[in-house]
C-alpha cells in the first residue's frame, strides 16, 4: 500500500474515469489489487500496489499508469518447486492492539498475553476477531510475543489461540543502530500473514537523526523485500490542527524528515483525544461519542497538512496508538478524566469506529493502547494504566486503579480544609510532575505521590521513608532533635490517612517523645538497654583477638561510674557490664570499680538555697521549648547542672583515697569494650605528653567521622566533640578542677553567649590548661540507649525529642578499637605502587573545543599515572560506521600509542552507555588488582594520588579493603560528593568516610569485585537496556549494596573528599527525553535488583540534593552510610529553616529530588528564629539544568494562559 491522492479534488465524472482506468490498468497484471468501494466522501481513498512495487499514478489530465517504484525491490522469491511463496493473509479488520508485558511488575507468561486477545475483542464488543498485533522494540519479552505469534501463524489444525493475519514489529529508537535482521529475516520467512516493521517510535522526539531511520528502512528493503515498513510519529508534529483547513506541521520536522516519507509504505501517527480533555470549547462527546468527531477532526488535519507539505507522497495514514488511561497521577487536567468510565467508553466506541465503515478511507488500520497496564513503565504514572485489561489480564473495574486512584476534582478537600488551600495546590499540580513521579517506582510506594503521602504527617515531606521530624524548625543537640509535637501538619487528618492508604506506610515515623524519663527504649535489651555486646563482632573486627604485648608491671585502673539512686535499670545494666569485663581483662590489669552517686536536683536547689553554689544562669526544671533554645535564653537545667556537679563529686572521691594511679570516670550510659583492656598498656604509653584529660567517646557524628578517620592515636579535643560519657582523667586535672570550682561559682564564657558553655563540657574539659585535652580515635567505649535523665522535656512542652544515638552505636560497634599502628606513613604504600591497574573511558569523537580537551586530559592522565602499574583501554565513541577506526586529531597524542595503552573504536550515532562496552569482556578484569572507571573530562593528572592511596590504605589497615572508593568534585547534585561540602562544618578533618553512594564519574574498583558485580549485571539484561535506552544510570547506585553482600560488610563503598578536578566538558545532552529513559532504566533497576538499589536509596532521595541541609553541631547531616534497619529510627532531615523557593515555586524544584516542604504553618505571626546553632551553606546554583528550565518554562507558560484566559 503506498500512494493515495488525498489532496486531488476531482469531480464526479472525472472520479469515475479515474477508477475505470485503474480497474482497466490492474486487470492487465492480476497480481494488482483493485480499488473498490470508493466514495466521493472518501477522496483519500487509497491506490492499492502490487507485490512487485507496482503504483497507479494519476497525471494531471486524470490518466493512470502503472509505474515500477523508484526504490525497487528484488524479484519475489519462489521456493523449491519454482512456484511463488504463499499469499499472505490478509487482516479482516482494521483494528489492532499494542501488546506489551515488559513494564509489568510481575509479567504475564507471553502465552497467557496473547490468549487474552479474543478477551479484549468480546470486552469491546467488536464484530470481527483482532488480526493485528503491534510490539514496542526488540526487548527479549517482545521478541518472545513475536516468536509465540509466529509459531500460532504457523499451525493448521486449528489449534491455534489468535489467528493473527498482520503484525507490526516495533524497533526502538535505541535498537536502530543494532538490528537484528537475521532474526527479522527469519519471522518474516515463518510469519503466515502480512509482516510490518516499526522503525523507531516518534524518533524526532528522541533526537534520532533521520539519516539513521534512512539507513534503517534501506537495510530492511534490502533484507526482506515483502516486509511493509512506517515510522510512528507523535501528533506533535503538528504546529497547527485547528481550524482543521489552516492546518500544518512543524517547519523543523518537515525540514529534518522530508527525505523519509518517500520510502514508508504508509504514515504512522500515534493520536490521543484524552490529552485535550478539559480544554475550552472541546466536549466530551466529541472525545469519546461513537462517531469519534474530534479523532476525525485530527486525522482530517494531518491529512491536509500531509498533502500540503509532501504533495507527491500521498501516504495512507494508520493510527500506531490510541488509548485512555484509567487512572492518572493528578487532578489537574486532562488527568482528572482518567477514569475507568472514561476509558471503557472511549476504547469501546474508537474500536468500533476502527471496525466499522466510518473509518474507511481515513485510516488503513489502527493499534489501540493498550492491552494490559504495566505499572513499571518509566514515563509519566498514567502512561501505566492505558491499558485494556489490568496487568493479570482481567477486565478493570473500580477498583483496578491502585496506584493513584483520583477523583474528578479536589474540591472536597478544598471545602473540608481550607487552610490547606495553597499547600495541597502545589501538591496537585506536582501529582504529575515527571521530576518526581520516576523516582520511586517499584519502591512499594507511589513515586508521583510519595510526596503527598508523606505530606499528610510532616512537613520535610522527604522520599525514601526515614524517620522525620515534623515542623519548619529543627532545634538539634547532642543526638538529639527536636520536634514539635503539633507539627503533623495542618491538613493531617484520619480521612486523609484512609483515603490515601494505598499510597505508602500512614504510620508515622518511629520517634520517641521523651516526656517520661523512665520510659525504656525501644531498642532495650533485657537489661533494659541496648548493648552492642548482643550483635555480632562488626565486618572489620578481627576475629582472633589479637596477642597482647607483656606488661612489665601490673596496672591498676580506678572506674569511678556515675549514677542516680533512681536509675536501677541503668544500674543494673552498667553491674552486668563490669562482671563481664573482670572475666575478660587482661590478668596483669586490676579494675577498682566504684559507684558514684549522681546529684540529684534537689541536691541542687538545695544547693542553691544555702548559697553553695552560684550560676550565672536561670535554672529551670525542664525545658519548655526545644531544649537547645533554653541556652540562649541564659537558661540551665537543674539536671545539667546535677551532671556537672556528678563528675566533680566522682573526682572528690578519687582524689579523697590518695593519690589515684589511672582514674576513669564514666556515666551510667556507656559500656567499655574488652579491647581497652588489652591495649590501656599502649594507650598510656602512646598519650601526648602533659595531658591532663583523654575523652573516649563522644556523641558527635562528626567527632566520630574525624575520629575514625585519623592517622594518630589521639586528637586535640575540638569544642564539637560533645560527650562527657568516658574519660580518663590525671591527678593533675582533678586538682585543677577541683580548685577552680572549690567557690561553688560557676561562671559563663564570656566571649560565648547563652548559658551552653555551663554544659559539662566546658565545666570540665573547657576548664583544663588549654591543649591538654585529647580524644581517642579509636572506640573502646559505646553508648547504652537509655531516655535520657539531663535534657528534661516538661510535660506541657509543645516539642518531643528524637535521639540518633542508634546510628553512633551502630557505628562505633562496626569500628571498635584495634591494636594500634606504630607510625604513621607517608607518601604511596608500596602494596599499592606494585598493584596492577586497569583505567577504562570513553572518548567521544567529534569537531569542537569540548574533544580536544578531553584528549588532552586522557593523555595527560596518561602521563600522570606513569609511577603506577597501569593498563589503558580507551574506547572512541564515533557517530558514523564509515569513521570507524579513524578519529581525526587522536594521532598527535604520543600517549595515546603507547604500549599499554589500547584503543577500542564503537560506532553510536546518538546517547551511549559507556557501561555497553565497559562490560565486553567482564572476565578480564579478575586479571588487575583494580578497575579504575572515570570521565574523560576529570583532572587524574592533577590529583593527589600519594595522599589518595595512602587515605585508602589507612582505612584498609583499620577497618578493612572496600570494594569502591570514589573522590569528590567541584559539582554534584549531591551536596557531599561535593568539593566544598568538606571545607565547611568542621568536616575538613574527615579523611574518608564509609558511603551508600560512589558517583561513576570516577570509582576505583577492586578488580575481583568488579568482575562478580559486572557479570551479575550483565546476567539480568540491564546492559542491553542500557544499550537501547542509551543512558548509563544505575550502576552507581547499585554497586554499594553490591559491594557490602561480596564483601560480607555492612557499608561497601568508601569516599576519600579531595576534590578531582573537573573539566565538565558537558558531552551529554541531557533533555527530557534522556530523563526519562534514565527513569525506566532505573525502574528496571529496581526491578531486578531490588537490594542493592535499597542500599543507596536515602541518597537518591531527596535528602543529600536538599538545599536546606543545614550545619548542625552534632551532624545531622553526616549520614553518608545509613543502615537499612536504622532508617526507621534514626532522625534524617534537613536542619535549615525552609524558603519558599523549594514549595510553591516549581521553577527552583531539582529534578533529581522528590523534595516538598510547606510554608511556616504558625499563623500568629512572629515565626520561630533560626537555629542559633546552625549555620548556613551556600545553596547549589542550579540554573545549569536543562530540566529544570524546561521546568521554569512550561510554568511560565502555564501561567501566561491563565492570564489570558
Amino acid at each position: 500500500m503506498r500512494d493515495m491522492f488525498h489532496g486531488w479534488r476531482p469531480c464526479a465524472l472525472a472520479l469515475v474515469l479515474l477508477l475505470a482506468r485503474g480497474q482497466d490498468s490492474c486487470e492487465a497484471d492480476s497480481r494488482c489489487a483493485a480499488v473498490k468501494d470508493t466514495s466521493r466522501h472518501e477522496a483519500s481513498g487509497l491506490l492499492q500496489t502490487d507485490a512487485s512495487r507496482r503504483v497507479v499514478r494519476i497525471d494531471s489530465q486524470g490518466d493512470s499508469r502503472i509505474e515500477e517504484e523508484a526504490l525497487a525491490r528484488p524479484k519475489q522469491p519462489v521456493d523449491e518447486s519454482g512456484k511463488p511463496p504463499r499469499q499472505a493473509k490478509t487482516a479482516t479488520s482494521k483494528v489492532g492492539i499494542n501488546l506489551s508485558v515488559k513494564w509489568m511488575k510481575q509479567p504475564l507468561p507471553v502465552s497467557q498475553a496473547i490468549a487474552a486477545i479474543p478477551r479484549i475483542q468480546e470486552h469491546l464488543g467488536l464484530l470481527r476477531p483482532i488480526e493485528r498485533v503491534k510490539t514496542y522494540d526488540l526487548a527479549p519479552s517482545n521478541r518472545e510475543i513475536v516468536e509465540e505469534l509466529v509459531r500460532q501463524s504457523s499451525k493448521t489444525d486449528g489449534s491455534n489461540i489468535v489467528d493473527i493475519k498482520e503484525l507490526v514489529i516495533g524497533i526502538g529508537n535505541k535498537e536502530l543502530p543494532f538490528v537484528d535482521m537475521d532474526w527479522l529475516r527469519s519471522v518474516a520467512d515463518d510469519f503466515k500473514g502480512s509482516l510490518h516493521v516499526a522503525v523507531g517510535n516518534e524518533p524526532d522526539r528522541s533526537g534520532v537523526h533521520s539519516d539513521r531511520v534512512i539507513e534503517v528502512i534501506k537495510a530492511i528493503r534490502a533484507e526482506i523485500p515483502e516486509a511493509q515498513v512506517t515510522v510512528p510519529f507523535a501528533y506533535s508534529i503538528m504546529h497547527r490542527s485547528h481550524p482543521v483547513q489552516k492546518s500544518k506541521l512543524e517547519a523543523e520536522f518537515i525540514e529534518k524528515y522530508k527525505d523519509v516519507l518517500p520510502l514508508l509504505d504508509y504514515f504512522t501517527i500515534n493520536i490521543y483525544p484524552f490529552l485535550s480533555c478539559g480544554v475550552r470549547g472541546v466536549a466530551m462527546e466529541n472525545l469519546t461519542g461513537p462517531e469519534m468527531n474530534f479523532l476525525n477532526d485530527q486525522i482530517s488535519a494531518l491529512r491536509i497538512a500531509l498533502d500540503r507539505d509532501f504533495p507527491h507522497n500521498n501516504l495512507p495514514l494508520a493510527i500506531g496508538e490510541t488509548g485512555w488511561p484509567t487512572c492518572g497521577a493528578a487532578r489537574a487536567f486532562p488527568y482528572a478524566y482518567a477514569t475507568l468510565d472514561h476509558a471503557n467508553r472511549f476504547v469501546r466506541n474508537v474500536a468500533r469506529w476502527m471496525e466499522s465503515s466510518l473509518s474507511d478511507g481515513r485510516i488503513v488500520s489502527g493499534q489501540l493502547f493498550t492491552a494490559f497496564d504495566e505499572e513499571t513503565k518509566g514515563t509519566r504514572p498514567s502512561e501505566r494504566y492505558y491499558g485494556i485489561l489490568t496487568s493479570k489480564g482481567e477486565i478493570k473495574s473500580e477498583f483496578s486503579c491502585v496506584s493513584n486512584a483520583t477523583e474528578p476534582s479536589q474540591a472536597w478537600l478544598e471545602e473540608l480544609y481550607p487552610d490547606c488551600e495553597s499547600d495541597l495546590d502545589w501538591m496537585v499540580k506536582n501529582f504529575d510532575n515527571p521530576y518526581l513521579q520516576e523516582k520511586f517506582a517499584n519502591r512499594d510506594m507511589d513515586g508521583s505521590l510519595c510526596s503527598f503521602q508523606q505530606y499528610l504527617y510532616d512537613r520535610w515531606a522527604t522520599c525514601p521513608p526515614v524517620a522525620r521530624i515534623p515542623g519548619d524548625f529543627v532545634p538539634v543537640e547532642s543526638h538529639v532533635v527536636y520536634g514539635k509535637k503539633a507539627s503533623q501538619t495542618k491538613c493531617w487528618s484520619q480521612r486523609l490517612a484512609d483515603k490515601y492508604s494505598d499510597r505508602g506506610a500512614v504510620s508515622k515515623p518511629n520517634i520517641s517523645h521523651v516526656v517520661d524519663k523512665k520510659a525504656p527504649s525501644n531498642h532495650a535489651g533485657k537489661g533494659g538497654a541496648f548493648s552492642s555486646e548482643a550483635t555480632p563482632l562488626p565486618d572489620r573486627f578481627a576475629v582472633k583477638d589479637p596477642t597482647p604485648s607483656p606488661h612489665k608491671v601490673p596496672r591498676t585502673l580506678q572506674i569511678y561510674w556515675i549514677n542516680l539512686d533512681s536509675s536501677k535499670d541503668r544500674r543494673a545494666a552498667m553491674e552486668k557490664m563490669f562482671a563481664k569485663l573482670g572475666e575478660t581483662k587482661p590478668s596483669t590489669l586490676t579494675l577498682q570499680v566504684t559507684r558514684v552517686p549522681a546529684v540529684t536536683t534537689q541536691d541542687v536547689k538545695a544547693m542553691q538555697a544555702n548559697g553553695t553554689i552560684v550560676v550565672e544562669a536561670k535554672l529551670i526544671d525542664a525545658c519548655s521549648e526545644a531544649c537547645p533554645e533554653h541556652h540562649s535564653r541564659g537558661e540551665l537545667l537543674y539536671t545539667e547542672l546535677a551532671c556537672s556537679l556528678s563528675h566533680l563529686r566522682a573526682m572528690r572521691l578519687a582524689t579523697s583515697q590518695g593519690s589515684p594511679p589511672l582514674v576513669l570516670i564514666m556515666e551510667d550510659d556507656v559500656e567499655i569494650y574488652p579491647e581497652f583492656g588489652r591495649d590501656l598498656d599502649k594507650l598510656i604509653e602512646q598519650a601526648p605528653a602533659g595531658w591532663s584529660a583523654l575523652q573516649m567517646s563522644t556523641v558527635s557524628t562528626k567527632a566520630i567521622l574525624q575520629l575514625a578517620s585519623a592517622g594518630t592515636i589521639f586528637q586535640p579535643r575540638e569544642p564539637h566533640f560533645d560527650g562527657t560519657g568516658s574519660y580518663m582523667i590525671a591527678e593533675s586535672g582533678m586538682a585543677q578542677l577541683l580548685d577552680r570550682y572549690a567557690t561553688g561559682h560557676f561562671q559563663r564564657k564570656p566571649w560565648l553567649p547563652g548559658a551552653g558553655s555551663l554544659q559539662a563540657e566546658g565545666i570540665l574539659f573547657g576548664a583544663l590548661t588549654e591543649g591538654t585535652v585529647y580524644t581517642s580515635t579509636h572506640f573502646y567505649f559505646n553508648l547504652l540507649e537509655f531516655p535520657t535523665t539531663v535534657h528534661v522535656m516538661s510535660n506541657s512542652s509543645e516539642w518531643y525529642a528524637v535521639s540518633s544515638v542508634a546510628w553512633q552505636t551502630n557505628f562505633m560497634q562496626r569500628h571498635r578499637g584495634r591494636l594500634l599502628p606504630t607510625s604513621p606513613a607517608f607518601g604511596t604504600p608500596e602494596r599499592l605502587v606494585k598493584s596492577s591497574f586497569l583505567g577504562m573511558t570513553t572518548l567521544v569523537c567529534r569537531n569542537n573545543t569540548g574533544f580536544d580537551g578531553e584528549s588532552r586530559s586522557i593523555a595527560a592522565s596518561i602521563r600522570a599515572m606513569m609511577p603506577y602499574n597501569f593498563t589503558w583501554a580507551v574506547y572512541v565513541i564515533v557517530a558514523d560506521v564509515s569513521e570507524d577506526g579513524n578519529c581525526p586529531g587522536l594521532e598527535s597524542f604520543l600517549e595515546l600509542r603507547q604500549p599499554n595503552v589500547r584503543m577500542f573504536y564503537r560506532v553510536s550515532p546518538g546517547r551511549f552507555s559507556k557501561w555497553v562496552y565497559y562490560t565486553e569482556d567482564v572476565e578480564q578484569f579478575a586479571n588487575y588488582d583494580y578497575l579504575m572507571v572515570f570521565d574523560a573530562d576529570m583532572g587524574l593528572s592533577t590529583f593527589p594520588w600519594a595522599d589518595y592511596f595512602r587515605r585508602y590504605e589507612d582505612y584498609a589497615s583499620k577497618w578493612g579493603f572496600a570494594p569502591v572508593t570514589g573522590a569528590v568534585r567541584n559539582r554534584s547534585p549531591f551536596y557531599p560528593l561535593k568539593a566544598d561540602w568538606w571545607t565547611r562544618c568542621n568536616r575538613n578533618r574527615i579523611r574518608f568516610v564509609e558511603t551508600d553512594l560512589v558517583e561513576q564519574w570516577f570509582a576505583m574498583l577492586s578488580g575481583s569485585f568488579a568482575r562478580w558485580y559486572l557479570r551479575r549485571v550483565v546476567e539480568t539484561g540491564i546492559i542491553m537496556e542500557q544499550r537501547t535506552l542509551g543512558v548509563d544510570w544505575g550502576v552507581d547506585s547499585t554497586w554499594c549494596g553490591a559491594a557490602a553482600e561480596w564483601a560480607n560488610r555492612e557499608a561497601g563503598c568508601l569516599l576519600i573528599p579531595i576534590d578531582m578536578y573537573h573539566g565538565d566538558t558537558r558531552s551529554l545532552h541531557q533533555d527530557i527525553v534522556f530523563h526519562q529513559n534514565g527513569e525506566h532504566l532505573t525502574n528496571l533497576w529496581w526491578e531486578r535488583l531490588p537490594e542493592w538499589m535499597r542500599v543507596s536509596q536515602v541518597w537518591l532521595g531527596s535528602f543529600f540534593q536538599d538545599h536546606m541541609l543545614g550545619c548542625s553541631p552534632c551532624g545531622l547531616e553526616e549520614r553518608y552510610h545509613m543502615p537499612i534497619d536504622l532508617r526507621s529510627v534514626v532522625p534524617v532531615v534537613p536542619t535549615k529553616l525552609p524558603d519558599n523557593i523549594s514549595h510553591h515555586n516549581v521553577q527552583a524544584l531539582d529534578s533529581a529530588s522528590g523534595s516538598a516542604y510547606t510554608t511556616n504553618g504558625n499563623k500568629t505571626g512572629g515565626g520561630n528564629s533560626s537555629n542559633a546553632t546552625t549555620t548556613t551553606e551556600e545553596p547549589e546554583d542550579r540554573s545549569h539544568s536543562p530540566v529544570l528550565q524546561l521546568a521554569s518554562a512550561a510554568v511560565a507558560a502555564m501561567a501566561l494562559l491563565q492570564v489570558l484566559a
